[in-house]
């Protein structure tokens, strides 16, 4: 009976190991320059939810849902830096989609207030498509997840979103009206009581935010090094805002305006407004009001 039993064991550890895998993986290749974090399949989600919610089509799902493995290259990307600055920069490619996901955590001060600018994780910077290696260059880290396990994961947290409080949406508020009246855009034919503005969710992985403002129909965009929620970014302005105007501001291509940041495609803006309208948290503001009246409305 106990040959039996052991026999039985035996057969039933290498059926589980002929078994398609239906868990996350552990980098099957690891370079010892790569942060770890990076490669932590909770932070790698996260990476994946941005892109689901802000630039992947419906093909670029549909064509890889036939693969077995979703794969991650990570490497870290060397920049030359002043002497004080300790910021680190990665990239993390997703060779099925053609995406290149670049990142950086900030570790420097600025130099004329003293203030430390420090980010708690690696936060995307700049996103780009283009053809990839069809190998994994050897400097890269590889990290595999079960293609429907990450199916499953980007379907079930669709709609999972956190919002900017009202301290935030305050300060949010406070900057993007300087900056318009900066930019010569104070709208004085609109009703001085309640305003309405849409804020599409924040991403854990993103220092930015995107707001729309539904009487003046434009779209802000406001991003930082650090963390949006911390207060040394509002008192020293270590930020940048950019406000597009969604009847001036909205071309079909951008080789209509070659070389210019000005201007959303429609793609784009389609995208900003789902997110805003559709995922994100309808707040009334007073635009001639006290500036703590700030009621949330939930959606």
């Amino acid at each position: 009976m106990k040959i039996l039993k052991n026999i039985y064991l035996v057969l039933l550890l290498a059926l589980v190991g002929l078994l398609p895998g239906c868990q996350s993986t552990v980098p099957v290749a690891q370079n010892p320059t790569v942060p770890p974090e990076l490669l932590q399949l909770s932070y790698l989600h996260e990476i994946m939810r941005y892109l689901y919610r802000w630039q992947l089509h419906e093909a670029d799902v549909e064509n890889i849902l036939d693969q077995k493995q979703f794969v991650f290259w990570v490497r870290h990307v060397p920049e030359e830096l002043d002497a004080d600055d300790h910021s680190q920069f990665a990239e993390i490619m997703l060779p099925q989609l053609g995406i290149s996901v670049y990142v950086k955590k900030a570790d420097y001060t600025i130099e004329e207030t003293g203030t430390a600018v420090k980010s708690p994780n690696f936060r995307i910077i700049r996103i780009a498509r283009g053809n990839l290696p069809q190998q994994a260059p050897r400097d890269c880290a590889v990290v595999t997840e079960d293609m429907l396990a990450m199916r499953d994961y980007l379907y079930s947290t669709r709609n999972e979103s956190e919002y900017p409080d009202a301290a935030l949406l305050e300060h949010l508020r406070e900057a993007v009206r300087k900056e318009a009246a900066r930019e010569n855009m104070v709208d004085t034919n609109l009703p001085a009581g309640e305003q309405l503005i849409d804020a599409a969710p924040l991403s854990p992985v993103a220092n930015e935010e995107w707001v729309y403002w539904e009487a003046g129909d434009k779209l802000f965009y406001v991003a930082s090094d650090m963390d949006l929620a911390n207060p040394v970014v509002w008192k020293y302005q270590t930020l940048s805002i950019r406000i597009f105007d969604l009847v001036q501001q909205v071309v079909v291509s951008h080789e209509e305006a070659p070389g210019s940041s000005f201007f959303l495609t429609r793609y784009q803006m389609s995208r900003a407004l789902y997110n805003c309208m559709v995922l994100g948290e309808r707040t009334i503001i007073y635009r001639n009001g006290p500036t703590n009246a700030v009621p949330a409305v939930k959606k």
